[in-house]
């Protein structure tokens, strides 16, 4: 063979290969993570803080890629072809002899090394050169994006004159269809909308890289802005409160009964609060006095001389706002109002923070259960529980609606205030109230109707044996269920060893 055939059989093999590290370096760049790059680059590596500026530019990088890949491409076609048809023309030549020595099938047989050749090339341009070093960049995108930096960073410095004719001629095609925004934007590639960071922390928990706890959380902050104080506040009917006349004894009674950290006054109605009570600092001011005379003196003192002034939100007031507010004011609670002004409830920091960690209880917090698991499809529920809540426990989606709990939506779909006995069909579900405070509803049984029918349905007739008395005697003592003891079967919750309370006392 000759030495000029060799040498361009070798050059065959470094166009595959230059034509594989434009397409890797292409996919890498672009699949490469810009948190991660960012994260390297503030650590001082030099080849992330190049990846940076092509991804600030990615008109460089392309334009290097797509050039050395065009070139290449048409290199590889125009040696490849003529290279290897030359060296499989002589023996399919021989080949083709045994049927004539005519320029017809000399003609046959000079098209079909061509056809080798083209398939030959193609093969090796397809796998060697694209789909190869495309699936590694993909999954090797961060390393092999910092070791192509520097080439194409360089080359793109060689080659600034035919880019920037190219870039000039791109930007002038996309002008010209009515795309000008696009002819010279390079900004918002790192940028992420909450909706695709939500998809990212679902991926990445399903995967094992996010522990479940942390992705609840994660998604509990960006839910921030979907809910407002309404949401998340302690209801009017369950606010502890004090009236404007009472006295610190007053105060302390309360503290007694219910350790709570801070009191709404009120003057006249629960729809005037003038202030809050800080158990906290009427504590300390009592054990700064020394005369004990002096401390008790303080137990007959009204309650406005202790209070602090009352600091009020609408009810329409997203959680992000309202926790910002909280931290850059030194907040920590605030009496929501409705759209007339009068009480809706009142929210604390703690409740905002429950939204992102979920529900939790301190030492002093009553242990109570808002649901309790009666069967395999059946659940006692308070009412006052919100229906977002419900819907990941019971993994039932309920309807949405103008309400926020699941009295709520018992009273939207009745027309009316809701009494004991009241039933409410759902789609798959029946929920009938059990038990009422006043006009509150307090107690729901809640049925899942489609998976109770589903179930049954699944159960096979049993079949017809031959046996004696005595065997079906056994054969349906074993049939039998058993009946666990009534307070056994309260002990069974859906949040497995989770305790959680029948209504929300949240320290304020």
């Amino acid at each position: 063979m000759e030495w000029e055939l060799i040498g361009k059989l070798f050059l065959i093999l470094f166009l595959v290969v230059g034509n594989a590290f434009f397409v890797g370096a292409e996919i890498a760049l672009t699949s490469a993570r810009r948190s991660r790059i960012k994260q390297l680059a503030n650590t001082g590596n030099k080849s992330a803080k190049i990846v940076q500026v092509l991804h600030d530019e990615p008109e460089r990088f392309y334009s290097v890629t797509q050039i050395g890949i065009t070139l290449v491409s048409l290199a590889l076609g125009a040696i490849g072809m003529v290279t290897l048809t030359r060296i499989i023309d002589p023996p399919m030549m021989a080949a083709f002899s045994v049927f004539g020595d005519n320029e017809t099938i000399a003609g046959w047989g000079h098209t079909l090394s061509y056809i080798v050749a083209f398939i030959a090339i193609s093969f090796m341009h397809v796998v060697g050169g694209e789909l190869a070093p495309k699936v590694l960049a993909f999954h090797k995108a961060v390393p092999l994006s910092l070791a192509v930096a520097r080439i194409i960073n360089w080359m793109h410095a060689v080659m600034r004159p035919v880019i920037w004719v190219m870039n000039k001629s791109s930007n002038g095609l996309l002008w010209l269809f009515g795309q000008r925004d696009l002819a010279s934007q390079s900004e918002g590639h790192f940028s992420m909308t909450g909706e695709e960071i939500r998809t990212i922390l679902s991926a990445s928990e399903q995967e094992g890289a996010l522990d479940p706890q942390l992705t609840k959380m994660l998604r509990g902050v960006f839910d921030l802005d979907d809910h407002t104080a309404r949401d998340a506040m302690i209801p009017r009917t369950e606010m502890d409160v004090l009236e404007d006349t009472a006295t610190v004894a007053d105060v302390l009674s309360l503290y007694k009964e219910d350790l709570r950290e801070r009191y709404p006054v009120y003057e006249t109605s629960v729809d005037n609060i003038i202030g809050v009570v800080s158990m906290k600092q009427l504590l300390n001011r009592m054990a700064s006095l020394k005369d004990p005379e002096k401390s008790a003196g303080i137990s007959n003192l009204p309650v406005r001389e202790v209070m602090m002034p009352a600091y009020y939100v609408p009810d329409t007031m997203p959680l992000s706002t309202l926790l910002n507010d909280f931290t850059s004011n030194r907040r920590q609670i605030a009496i929501v109002l409705d759209e007339y002004g009068g009480t809706e409830g009142l929210i604390t920091l703690e409740d905002i923070l429950e939204e992102i960690v979920g529900d939790y209880e301190d030492e002093f917090t009553p242990r109570h259960r808002h649901i309790k698991k009666e069967d395999q499809h059946s659940y006692v529920i308070n009412g006052g529980v919100r229906v977002t809540e419900l819907e990941p426990k019971l993994n039932y989606p309920f309807p949405t609606g103008d309400y926020v709990t699941l009295g709520g939506l018992i009273n939207h779909r009745l027309g009316h205030i809701a009494s004991v006995g009241d039933v409410v069909e759902l789609e798959g579900a029946r929920l009938e109230v059990l038990e009422m405070d006043k006009h509150r509803t307090t107690k729901v049984l809640f049925q899942d109707t489609l998976t109770a029918t589903t179930d049954e349905s699944e159960i096979s007739e049993p079949e017809e044996l031959e046996t004696t008395p005595g065997e079906l005697v056994n054969a349906t003592s074993q049939r039998t269920p058993s009946v666990k003891p009534e307070a056994e079967s309260e002990d069974k919750v859906v949040d497995g060893d989770t305790d959680i309370k029948f209504e929300k006392t949240v320290t304020l």
